[in-house]
Order: structure tokens, then C-alpha cells, then sequence
């Protein structure tokens, strides 16, 4: 240090990091050592970078611009955020917060920063139930939602295997836990498979796959017992679709059977105390069993096409057997002794008085007074009939909405 009056600097070396020191300038003479004010000032210390993981991955770290070997205040670190396989980059918390994989950060101090890593969700496939010729019910349970929020789930189906959103979907809900899915507008007699899926910004997972087939939209709990009528040499069968027994006389109650609405398959709105519904349905099969009321037809639009032969749409006949025609009806009727409720009975076929369901309201009407048993033909928008009364019997037009009787025709 040279002498004299004058400014000078000094250079304070092998300091300790982050520790507070004190100053003084000092001027020594012959005479005596004088001191300046004090001043203070710490040094800068090496600050730790914590990183956490949350999911499965590392972070690269490296230091892009060193003011030291080492991370000292002011020290540039680029961090990298490498998912594991099968996961995914969410974001950056702590200290710095940011959704890029690479981020760049300078140290000013102790600092925190957590790479969020998140994989799509765990999800299960429910058992199938509730199966009907044109619906089922499965669902499915999300077990963990991978570090995300479960923005959407449901299931998917497909006459194909492994379903994809890109098929059939129901969406029911969000979250974790367990969901119930209704598919509906189903095909008869057809094997779907379903999977359980669960949505969120990680990706799409899929559940366990199972399968099943739609019930056929045939009657196969009636019993079956051919009758034939040496007259025309038909051979139908001796009883109503949905019947316990032939008919032991025109009121036997076990006999009546059900009442079908003309083009329905066997998906259990032809019961006598099945629900209703007004809600038309627009496509061949409406997916529920509700008997369908309010309209002159349960469809719109409607469909002449259905129950047209043995296997034709929605034929709810056993297999082998189908919907007569109202020419085949008229045959039959030539060979009754009488032409009404009690020719019908005395005949080969013994055709009760089941009644009939109205349109309106689904409530039943006629109960045995009259019987009235639906053909397969079709006259503009109704459909014709054979009905039977004490007094007579014959062919008419009427509603489709309409729950009348089913008697089957071996082909």
C-alpha cells in the first residue's frame, strides 16, 4: 500500500462465503494510526437448487453461464425435465413455475423447484348386466387419476375388439370412482365388446375389455307346442307369445299372453305392466322396454319393413316362426265353425280374448271381450289385424302404437 494522500482500493481476499464482515480504512504517520468510519457487507454464498419429483422422471441440470466453478450467487443452471416411459411432463412448482420441459433459472438464493410428472389414469371395466335386445349397462372405476384431473370417462363399444373413442361412447362424469354407462341402440343377437375409459392431459386409458351378445328381440321363454290345423295344413303355435299354457277356455288369463306394438321385438315392453314413455323412438330398435305412447305410431318415421317374414326386422317370433300374413289370417278364418270369439276358440289354435293395450295411455282395454292379434301386413300407415268379438270377427287397419296379441306361424 503506498503512502502519501491520496485515494486508494484494497482487495480483501480468502473471505468465507455468505458470512457479514466489518471495514475500516486506517492511515498510519510517524505519530500515530487514524481509522475511517466502519462499513459492513456479506459475502455471497453457495446457495442450494433442490429438486423434487413428483410422478416418474429426472431433470437434467447444467450450468450455462458459471460466474464460479460452482453455484454461487448469479449462477445460470438450464433445467431439463425426461419423463419416464409411459409418463408424461406437467409443469414446474416451487420457486419457478412454468409448464415448458427446459427452463432456465438463475440463483439469487436458496430455491425449491419440483418437476410434476403424470401418466394417464387406472381405470376398470364393469361386468356387463341389464342385457336387452338393444341395450346393456357396464361402467367402470377409476382407480387413480395418474397425477391429473379425470376431465372425462365413460365407456366405448364396438362389434369390433378393443373399442376407442372413436367408436360408441358414453361420458359419465369426471374424477376418481366408480361410474355406471347405459349403452344403448344396440343391434338384436349381436356380440359387442366394451372397454372403460378414463380422459385426462396425460392421455387416454382404457380399461379391461369384456364382451356380450344382445339378446335375439325373439320371444324364447315361451314354450313352444306346434298345433296344426288339418284344414289350411298350417302349423302354428298353440299358444300367444308370452303365454303359460293354450287356452282352456276364451278368458283363461294364463293364456293371454303379451301385447306387442306392431314392429316391436321381444325387448319387454310388450308386458303388460311394462312403463311408458312418449319420447318416439327414431330408429328400429328405441333401446328400452317402455311402451311407447302418446302417437299413432312408436316410431317416426315409420318403418313398413319390420316383421316382414321369418327373419325380418324385429321378428319377436321363436326361431322357425314368424308374424302371419292377413291373407294367412283370412285362410284361417275360413275354417272356423263360427265367424267370431267362439270360432276362434272351438278352432285348432283356441285364440283367447286377451284385449289390448291403448296408444294413449298404455292402460289395458277389453280384457276378456275381445281379441285382437296382429298380422304382418301393412296399409298405408297402419297395420291390419284380426279381431274378435261375440259378435264377429275380421280384418281391420289400426294404430301401430297400439299392444295387441302375438300368434306365431311355423315357416
Amino acid at each position: 500500500m503506498r503512502g502519501g494522500m491520496d485515494a486508494f482500493q484494497s482487495h480483501l481476499t480468502e473471505l468465507e462465503p455468505d458470512e457479514t464482515y466489518y471495514v475500516r480504512a486506517y492511515a498510519t504517520n510517524a505519530d500515530m494510526t487514524i481509522y475511517g468510519g466502519q462499513r459492513e457487507f456479506s459475502t455471497r454464498g453457495y446457495y442450494p437448487l433442490t429438486i423434487t419429483i413428483e410422478g416418474h422422471g429426472e431433470v437434467d441440470q447444467q450450468i450455462i453461464q458459471p460466474k464460479t466453478t460452482e453455484y454461487v450467487y448469479g449462477t445460470i443452471v438450464q433445467l431439463r425435465a425426461v419423463a419416464a416411459p409411459g409418463w408424461v411432463f406437467s409443469k414446474w412448482s416451487g420457486d419457478t413455475t412454468s409448464t415448458e420441459e427446459t427452463i432456465v433459472i438463475e440463483v439469487e438464493g436458496k430455491k425449491e423447484l419440483k418437476a410434476i410428472f403424470i401418466t394417464t389414469p387406472k381405470v376398470s371395466t364393469t361386468s356387463i348386466s341389464n342385457i336387452t335386445v338393444n341395450s346393456a349397462r357396464s361402467g367402470g372405476n377409476v382407480t387413480d387419476d395418474g397425477g391429473a384431473t379425470v376431465t372425462n370417462r365413460g365407456v366405448c363399444w364396438s362389434t369390433s375388439q378393443n373399442p376407442t373413442k372413436s367408436n360408441s361412447c358414453t361420458s359419465d362424469g369426471t374424477g376418481t370412482g366408480s361410474f355406471t354407462s347405459n349403452l344403448n341402440n344396440l343391434n338384436p343377437d349381436t356380440r359387442y365388446y366394451v372397454r372403460a375409459y378414463a380422459e385426462s392431459s396425460a392421455g387416454i386409458a382404457y380399461g379391461n375389455q369384456r364382451s356380450f351378445i344382445t339378446l335375439s328381440g325373439r320371444d324364447n321363454t315361451t314354450t313352444v307346442v306346434d298345433v296344426t290345423n288339418p284344414a289350411t295344413g298350417r302349423t302354428w303355435m298353440d299358444r300367444n307369445l308370452g303365454a303359460s299354457r293354450a287356452a282352456t277356455s276364451m278368458t283363461d288369463s294364463q293364456a293371454y299372453g303379451d301385447l306387442y306394438q306392431w314392429g316391436r321385438a321381444a325387448d319387454g315392453h310388450q308386458k303388460r305392466n311394462s312403463p311408458t314413455t312418449s319420447k318416439l323412438s327414431n330408429s328400429d330398435q328405441p333401446g328400452h322396454g317402455n311402451f311407447i305412447i302418446g302417437s299413432n305410431d312408436w316410431r317416426s318415421p315409420r318403418n313398413d319393413n319390420l316383421w316382414q317374414g321369418v327373419n325380418g326386422i324385429n321378428n319377436p317370433c321363436p326361431l322357425g316362426y314368424r308374424i302371419p300374413t292377413e291373407a294367412e289370417w283370412n285362410e284361417e278364418r275360413q275354417s272356423w265353425s263360427s265367424g267370431n270369439a267362439s270360432g276362434a276358440f272351438n278352432s285348432p289354435l283356441k285364440l283367447p280374448v286377451a284385449g289390448y293395450r291403448g296408444a294413449s295411455s298404455g292402460s289395458l282395454f277389453s280384457v276378456g271381450s275381445s281379441g285382437l292379434y296382429w298380422s304382418g301386413t301393412v296399409v298405408g300407415s297402419s297395420s291390419r289385424l284380426l279381431l274378435l268379438r261375440s259378435s264377429n270377427a275380421g280384418m281391420y287397419s289400426d294404430y301401430r302404437a297400439l299392444g295387441f296379441s302375438i300368434r306365431c306361424l311355423k315357416n
